[in-house]
Formats: structure tokens, sequence, C-alpha cells
């Protein structure tokens, strides 16, 4: 009778743990495989970005050159941006003075250069998920992914070459984005990443960027000052509407030979003497 019983009892026990072990295993399997469709996910993250209407940002620009990752230029860079997809930008040395104008390098930036602002502009879930679209992200393909040894949703293909949103699963915040422009030499890639990410008018807004051209670090920003839904002309948009940019892949060169021209005379008298 004892033994018949241990035995029952041992049965029963058994059952217990293996119930337990294929209740665990279900619930996880689940857990995994359920993932929140990119309309729920753009609409969370949306809500955590700012309402702006007009922002203008002061920030300091590295400029880095593709070939050897050095910083060519650090320059302070004035960005204005207003709802929907109006954009302009001036950049000047550190010498100089934005109420004077001087050493001020007049240089607009192509729209492509802008268009990741965009996703911090329009405060409407159905307008980033055209612009993502637009941008060429699969909004079918959705899964979780790791970055840095951060949890991201990922929005778009897990080829790394295809244009993709990578969204931190805990802040529901954009940690990289992906996306192909062209220009005159034909298609590129253009990957942006989010950084130090600080809030601003009922939102979070990233006070560090890093912007990519295929896989080389081309530009970094971080954001000196930022001034939110201030009154902004719009036609002082209209009136920069008439100068048209540099080519996307000339921009940067453009710029550092002019700067490295205006401070080669100095340059060189220092080093004679």
């Amino acid at each position: 009778m004892k033994t018949q019983s241990k035995l029952e009892k041992g049965l029963k026990q058994g059952v217990s743990f293996l119930f337990i072990a294929i209740l665990i295993c279900v619930m996880t399997g689940k857990t995994r495989a359920y993932v929140m469709p990119a309309e729920q996910l753009v609409d969370l993250m949306t809500r955590n970005l700012p309402k702006f209407k007009t922002v203008v940002i002061t920030q300091s620009t590295h400029l880095i050159t593709p070939e050897d990752l050095e910083v060519q230029m650090d320059l302070e860079e004035k960005i204005w941006l207003k709802s929907p997809g109006f954009h302009h930008s001036e950049m000047m040395d550190q010498t100089g003075d934005w109420d004077t104008g001087t050493n001020r390098v007049r240089v607009k930036r192509p729209s492509a250069d802008m268009a990741f602002r965009q996703i911090f502009m329009t405060g409407d879930k159905s307008a980033i998920m055209s612009l993502l679209s637009e941008m060429g992200i699969n909004l079918n393909a959705v899964a979780f992914t790791r970055f840095d040894d951060v949890i991201a949703y990922r929005l778009g293909d897990e080829d790394a070459r295809k244009p993709k949103l990578l969204i931190e699963k805990e802040k529901l915040l954009p940690l990289l984005l992906n996306y192909r422009v062209w220009g005159d030499s034909g298609e590129k890639t253009v990957t942006v990443r989010f950084d130090d990410y600080r809030e601003v008018v009922e939102g979070w807004y990233p006070y560090e960027i890093g912007l990519f051209s295929g896989e080389d670090l081309e530009e970094r920003y971080f954001v000196i000052d930022l001034k939110a839904n201030i009154p902004v002309d719009p036609s002082f948009f209209e009136r920069n509407e008439e100068h048209q940019p540099p080519p996307d892949e000339e921009r940067l060169r453009e710029v550092i030979d002019f700067l490295k021209k205006k401070y080669k005379p100095a340059d060189s008298s220092t080093n004679g003497n």
C-alpha cells in the first residue's frame, strides 16, 4: 500500500511538472511569436514624439570625411523646420556670429538630409506611415531585433541593405532609420542613428544624431539649443526655395574644401614661422 501510494504521488508530481513545463513553453512561444503590427507601433511611437509645429535648432555639426573618418570641420548650424515639410539651414564656422552674419557659410541642405527630421515634425500616425513607405520601408515586415544590446522592433525587411526603422522596445522611440535616396551619382543608402533623447514639448527629441552614407560616418549633430513652436514667417522658406542646392554627394566636400581654402593662408604663415 505504501509503495503504491508513493508511486501515485510521484506520478501526480510528474504530471504536474509536465503540465507546468508545457504551459510555460506555450506561453513563451505565444509571447515571442506576437509582434504588434506596424500601424500600432507607429501610433505608440508617435505619442512619444514632440508636438512640434515649428522648431529652430542650433547644433554643433561635425563634418567627417568618409575616407579616414576624421572630423574635418566643427561647424555651428542653425535649422528651421515647419510642418509639413518646410525646412532651411545655414552653417558657419565657430568664429562666426549669427547676428552679424560674419563667417557664415550659406549652404542649403538637400531634402535627403532633412527627410529623417520629418518623423519628429508630423505628429500624425498616418503621415509618418506614408513617409516611411515613401522611404521604401516594407511596413508589412515587422519583427523583433537587437541593436547594440538593445531590444527593438524592426519595421522593414531583415536584409541589412533594405530600408528599415528600428524602434526601441522599452521607450518606443526611433533608434535607427535606414532609407535610400537618389542623387546625381545614382542611388545611395542613408542611415541615421538617434541618441541622447531629452524631453521637449510633451515628447522626446534626440540631442545627438549620427548620419552615415553606406557604412561611412559622414556627419554627427549635437543639439546646442532648441526652440519649439515659435513664429516663423512662411515666406522665409519660400525665399530660400529659389536657391538650388548642390548635389547630395557633393555638399559635404564643397563645404570642407571651401573652409580649407579659406584658412589655408593663415595656416601657411603659421607653419612658416
